[in-house]
């Protein structure tokens, strides 16, 4: 029989001693123009909050009707009142928008630019006047990479590296039968300090990039997923599964030195994270399967990279038991309308074999370093991400006509957070699971009359651009030796719920939710719940967006109008 830990997963609740207090306090509510689609906090600091805002507007031009975006930067001062709101029209005339981020105290904008003749994208950026929003200079270019076209599947990623001291630029620049990926090293003024290419001998069809990280000596590591294509569902559809990690060392120049067998002879890799430490070491953590038909998971692990030698040193790992992950929530027994149709619309779309159904897997969401001893703390959370649509007709006897009206729903579920905590070797102290369930839907119809139409599926843009969810998931920060932890639950869950314990599901963030505040004691895991405050339908307060500074999470709560402005304003919450 096997022997599970109960330290591990058995939450000892205390009260008194651990507790944190949360204050919170709103800021006054700001009327955003229409259109606006995605929102994101991206710095504060004690001259004020900036959030980035995009815009989606109707155009009409000689080649037809469609959308285009704006982009800009809102500054707010430490009570919310506006500062300046920044649109960079005329900056990104020609140009392709990337994002805004930081590094140290410092915010940039990122853009491309295809040139046809060259046949090559070219990776720009600038720093941008905290005081104005104004650029410092004209765009640099920081990469230029050869492609067919600009329809080529290009993207760019930036990670702040070696203590928020340096950027990590990395290109998606494969081709149709080639995975190739432009890594640069970047100060903070943007020159570069290291530019390579590297190949990775993967069909891109077949290879998905999950991490990408340099160390001390300059060693390029890539960590990346490796699918084999099955048939699944009575339809026989055609889909990925995944197959093994694959973890390569490249040297400054690009050149492979050496491949770094993950799996071992009774544990088989399911997910990793590469993590840099402050010393500039590299973990690899994630969880793992005792077979190799990698059907659930049985564990935690932690290990050592060292990208020199081309090795991987076991440091620690721990079991943890299946039966009881992610089976923890039950559905709501007292939903609205709303809610019961959107659980039979599910129902339908999983048993027409029509939904595009993505496994609950763990995804490590945040790595937070205590900085008393520099032990690491890594959360984790069951995501799942769902698609399906519906159709239905109906018949107008006057104009003799039909009129079919298609929905498309995006489903996003948020379930159980688990929390392991690591000395600044790697080995684990111990591991902790909060039972929870956020289940988040959005949906878009179009309508047409005939036999033939055309109906656009605007939510396709939210979920892919990463908006969604917006309600669901958690955010974190080290305070007073606990790491706290911040999300919406139903307001049935009021307690601490220990692990294996059956919690509500909430669909209604609107009507059914709270927002909690649970601290964990690094040096037990032991876990204090406490309410901050009541969602309601004029304000939903969204923690996965929270920006944290100093001992305050910074939270946006926003409402979106189809018709109308959308209306933003920002909670301070407090830890003390």
């Amino acid at each position: 029989m096997k022997k599970f830990l109960l330290l591990a997963f058995i939450s000892i609740y205390c009260i008194g001693l651990h507790a944190q207090n949360y204050r919170l306090t709103w800021g006054e509510e700001i009327k955003l123009k229409k259109g606006t689609a995605d929102l994101d906090v991206i710095s504060a600091d004690k001259t004020g909050l900036f959030f980035t805002e995009e815009r989606k507007k109707n155009s009409i031009s000689f080649l037809g009707s469609g959308t285009t975006s704006s982009y800009r930067l809102t500054k707010l001062d430490q009570n919310f009142s506006e500062q300046f709101d920044k649109e960079y029209k005329r900056e990104l005339k020609g140009l392709d928008f990337h994002s805004f981020d930081r590094m140290g105290d410092d915010i940039y904008m990122f853009a491309s630019d295809y040139d046809r003749k060259e046949k090559a994208f070219s990776v720009l950026g600038a720093k941008i006047d905290k005081s104005s929003g104004d650029l410092l200079s004209d765009f640099k270019e920081l990469g230029r990479y050869q492609l067919e076209s600009r329809r080529d599947d290009y993207d760019i990623k930036m990670t702040r590296i070696l203590n928020n001291r340096a950027l990590l630029m990395v290109a998606n620049i494969s081709g149709k039968d080639r995975v190739s990926l432009g890594v640069s090293v970047l100060d903070n003024n943007l020159k570069t300090k290291q530019n390579t290419v590297i190949n990775i001998s993967f069909d891109p069809g077949l290879y998905q990039l999950q991490d990408v990280q340099i160390t001390n000596n300059n060693k390029i590591v890539v960590l990346g997923k490796v699918y084999e294509e099955t048939q699944v569902g009575k339809k026989k559809k055609k889909r990925l599964i995944f197959k093994e990690y694959a973890l390569s060392i490249f040297n400054e120049k690009g050149e492979k030195e050496k491949d770094i067998t993950t799996d071992s002879e009774d544990r088989y890799i399911l997910g990793g994270k590469l993590i840099q430490q402050n010393s500039g070491e590299l973990l690899l953590a994630g969880f793992f399967c005792n077979n190799a038909k990698k059907a659930e998971i049985n564990g935690f692990y932690i290990n050592k990279v060292d990208a020199d030698n081309g090795t991987m040193v076991l440091s620690s790992f721990q079991e943890i038991n299946p039966e009881m992950l992610g089976k923890s929530f039950m559905d709501d027994t007292d939903d609205d309308d709303e809610t019961r149709q959107s659980k039979k619309d599910a129902a339908k779309a999983k048993d027409n074999d029509e939904d595009e159904d993505f496994p609950n897997q763990y995804i490590i969401k945040s790595v937070d370093i205590n900085p008393a001893d520099n032990s690491i703390l890594i959360t984790s959370e069951i995501s799942r991400y769902q698609y399906y649509s519906y159709s239905s007709s109906t018949y107008n006897p006057t104009t003799r006509t039909y009129t079919t009206t298609t929905t498309n729903v995006h489903r996003f579920t948020n379930q159980d957070i688990m929390i392991i905590n690591a000395d600044k070797e790697g080995k684990i102290k111990w591991v902790n699971d909060l039972p929870k369930s956020q289940v988040e839907e959005i949906r878009t119809t179009g309508s047409y009359q005939g036999l033939v139409g055309f109906t656009r599926d605007y939510g396709g843009y939210f979920a892919s651009r990463g908006g969604m969810p917006y309600h669901s998931s958690f955010s974190s920060m080290i305070q007073n030796n606990n790491l706290i932890l911040l999300f919406n639950d139903h307001t049935s869950n009021n307690v601490n719920p220990q692990y294996g314990d059956k919690v509500k599901t909430v669909y209604n963030f609107r009507k059914k939710s709270n927002v909690y505040g649970v601290s964990i004691d690094l040096a037990t895991g032991k876990m204090v719940r406490k309410t901050i405050v009541s969602n309601s339908e004029e304000t939903i307060l969204m923690p996965r967006h929270a920006f944290v500074v100093n001992n305050e999470f910074i939270v946006p709560s926003w409402r979106q109008h189809a018709l109308a402005k959308t209306e933003l304003k920002f909670a301070k919450i407090a830890v003390k």
